[in-house]
């Protein structure tokens, strides 16, 4: 499936990322929603599902949450399991609302360290990267910022830490970039948090309405991504391609 999408040529291009995306969607919901069905029936995480519903009494279990989740978000790693576990102990409103925060904020201290905190030899040289590697995406960053991380946001491939750097290294505004972040991650935070919570409380339902909207918030980024085609695409190019580490 690989070499189809090293080198795509243009007049295509736009084709076969349609064709992409929803497959990658449909695939990565469809083997969660096996993988959750398989590991409930395993007896240690069937006990731990039944104990789930507990998880947040803890004494301040949210605040434990938010001081992994927050530095976890900042480094750009996958935050679907971040969303399932939240789902599991904190339920589809107490997981929505933490994993929110804890994605916005993320994105902030990665975009505050590219800003004002990293080395100035490491700036001025990923910078200049990205100036050359991703000029277009840095063009749309410069001139329209809250559309164009939004849309990147609800891309379902790309790097998350990567649009917080660039965002950081062109000294966006902080405020359109945080609510760009928080609006553009709400779609997959919900899909998965409700992956979570149908677990804990074994509703088959609220599994099926997560594959949906998967569905539904690809949709809606793609439908962003025609507004903004030239650089969200190249963007989109690159994040298939693998050109970049």
């Amino acid at each position: 499936m690989g070499k189809p999408f090293l080198s795509p040529p243009d007049p295509d291009l736009r084709r076969t990322l349609r064709q992409l995306v929803p497959w990658r969607a449909a695939l990565t919901i469809g083997a969660m929603l096996v993988g959750v069905a398989l590991l409930q029936r395993l007896p240690f995480i069937h006990h731990l599902l039944e104990n789930a519903p507990h998880w947040h009494e803890t004494p301040g279990a949210p605040l434990w949450f938010l001081l992994l989740a927050i530095p976890y978000s900042a480094c750009g790693l996958p935050r679907q399991a971040l969303c399932v576990a939240a789902g599991l102990a904190f339920g589809l409103w107490g997981g929505l609302g933490l994993c929110s925060l804890a994605y916005m904020l993320g994105a902030v201290l990665a975009y505050g360290w590219a800003r004002g905190l990293a080395p100035a030899a490491f700036r001025t040289r990923l910078h200049d990267r990205l100036e050359t590697d991703y000029a277009a995406l840095a063009h749309t960053l410069h001139t329209k910022p809250f559309r164009a991380v939004l849309t990147l946001r609800l891309m379902p491939v790309g790097s998350a830490l990567l649009v917080s750097t660039a965002a950081g290294l062109f000294e966006l505004p902080l405020l359109p970039f945080s609510l760009a972040t928080f609006l553009g991650g709400l779609p997959q935070t919900l899909v998965f948090v409700l992956v979570g919570s149908g677990t804990r409380i074994g509703h088959v339902f609220q599994l099926g309405l997560a594959g949906i909207l998967f569905v539904v918030s690809g949709v809606f980024g793609a439908l962003l991504l025609r507004r903004n085609d030239g650089p969200a695409r190249h963007y989109r190019t690159e994040a298939v391609t693998g050109r970049r580490e």
